[in-house]
């Protein structure tokens, strides 16, 4: 009768054991980069990575979290991830700020904490694209801006607005907002 309470009572302490998990904590402000001042209302965009079902690879899941009116965030990690990453902040007025490199690397089971700061942009570039070439077809536009390049870290340091498939006479406007001050090239071709 002893060795089936001894049984009962390692598998019970095991399961106890194995479930103790640490969370993962991510804390933090975000900040306008040029003043200090916190920013308000700015999306913090998380991945989880889980297993996938049939356990072969690693799903990314997004998930938000929102500062509040002195800047401070703080998100809990998806407890069954097997790794997550801050992919990226993003606020009104302020240059979207790409995340997922080192200095922000979540370090699991334990309290990261990570001060974010955004810049605010102070100009637009209002982009009217018509199509007088002659013939039907996608007109292709790149915006190279060096905070837009540093803090979006876009593919080829350039943001793309891309494959706009425009008819013949056809005209669209866009407006993207940058930080003035700043050598901008636009490049397009269909």
């Amino acid at each position: 009768m002893k060795h089936p309470c001894i049984l009962f009572l390692t598998i019970l302490l095991w399961a106890s054991l194995s479930c103790n998990k640490t969370s993962t904590i991510v804390k933090g402000k975000v900040i306008n980069a040029q003043t200090g001042n916190p920013v308000e209302g700015a999306t913090i965009e998380f991945y989880n990575y889980v297993p996938s079902l049939n356990g072969t690879y690693n799903e990314s899941i997004p998930e938000y979290a929102i500062s509040d009116g002195q800047g401070v965030f703080q998100y809990t990690v998806r407890s069954d991830a097997k790794y997550a990453s801050i992919y990226s902040a993003f606020s009104n007025n302020h240059i979207r700020k790409r995340l997922d490199f080192e200095d922000f690397n979540i370090i699991m089971e334990t309290t990261n904490e990570f001060t974010i700061p955004l810049i605010r942009y102070n100009t637009y570039l209002h982009l009217h694209i018509k199509n007088e070439s002659g013939h039907n077809g996608s007109v292709h536009i790149a915006v190279n801006n060096p905070t837009l390049i540093s803090e979006a870290r876009t593919s080829w340091g350039r943001i793309f607005i891309t494959q706009y498939p425009l008819e013949l006479g056809e005209e669209k406007s866009y407006i993207l907002p940058l930080v003035a001050n700043e050598y901008t090239k636009i490049y397009w071709g269909d």
